[in-house]
């Protein structure tokens, strides 16, 4: 038995005898958010400013001033990637940049007064449409699933490198 998801596609993936495991039902449930996400927000960006540009600045507003190589670290991008990322939000005027008084050949990014706004607008509006998503669900719910959610991420942290390993290698198997 093969389902249609929201857009109308056949999961190939799915059979009826893993209609009953929750693994499974998992994955294809985290795979069809990822893709609802990433959908929404390539109709809405264009081509103003860059995800990862977007995460470079909400990195600089939450850690506060950083060297580019600790962006890099804390996104998990390769320095050159936040380079061209710094390089766009400087222009914007959302990023500034000033000697490291501990190594003035060093630069320290943070997030600028216009950047600040910015990621405050995009904040709010984040919790206007998340409960708009789940207008219909209780405060019991929403709290449990925030509880899950939690516990999913910190699973994911504890584990991200072998899973990342593991993924390589799965991606390079011929």
């Amino acid at each position: 038995m093969q389902a249609s998801n929201q857009s109308g596609c056949t999961d190939p993936t799915r059979s009826a005898a893993a209609e009953g495991d929750p693994i499974d039902r998992l994955e294809r449930e985290l795979r069809s958010f990822t893709m609802n996400l990433t959908r929404f927000k390539h109709q809405v960006n264009g081509s103003r400013l860059d995800r990862l540009a977007l995460m470079v600045l909400g990195t600089l507003t939450y850690c506060g001033p950083s060297r580019l190589s600790t962006i890099a670290d804390r996104c998990g991008f390769d320095p050159s990637t936040v380079s061209r990322q710094v390089a766009d939000l400087e222009k914007a005027g959302l990023l500034l940049k000033e000697a490291d008084p501990e190594d003035r050949r060093a630069s320290l990014l943070s997030a600028s007064e216009r950047g600040q706004q910015l990621l405050a607008r995009l904040a709010a509006g984040r919790r206007t449409r998340i409960e708009r998503t789940l207008t219909g669900w209780t405060a019991e719910e929403i709290t449990t699933f925030g509880q899950l959610l939690g516990r999913l991420n910190e699973a994911t942290e504890k584990h991200g490198e072998q899973n990342r390993l593991d993924l390589e290698r799965d991606l390079n198997d011929d």
